[in-house]
C-alpha cells in the first residue's frame, strides 16, 4: 500500500487490490487523488476508489483471481 500525509493540494495515492485475496497481483494498482483547496483546518478528506476488475493484460505472475479458494492470498 502507500501512505502519504500533506496539506491542501498534496496528491494522495489510494491503493487498490483484490476484494477477497490480498496477493492477487493482477489487481495491485492505485489511484491518485488531489483536491487543490482541501482539506481545510476543520475538515478531513476521505477518498474511496472502486474498480470492476484487475488490469486488462496482467504480466505480473503470482496468484490469479480465478485461483482464489477462500484462504489463498489472505496472509
Amino acid at each position: 500500500s502507500s501512505k502519504k500525509m500533506g496539506g491542501p493540494g498534496q496528491s494522495l495515492d489510494v491503493p487498490l487490490g483484490h476484494k477477497e485475496a490480498a496477493y492477487v497481483r493482477s489487481h495491485f494498482d492505485g489511484v491518485e487523488v488531489r483536491l487543490n483547496d482541501a482539506p481545510r483546518a476543520d475538515e478531513i478528506m476521505v477518498a474511496v476508489a472502486v474498480t470492476d476488475s484487475g488490469r486488462p493484460l496482467p504480466r505480473v505472475g503470482g496468484l490469479r483471481a480465478a485461483e482464489v479458494v477462500g484462504e489463498d492470498g489472505l496472509r
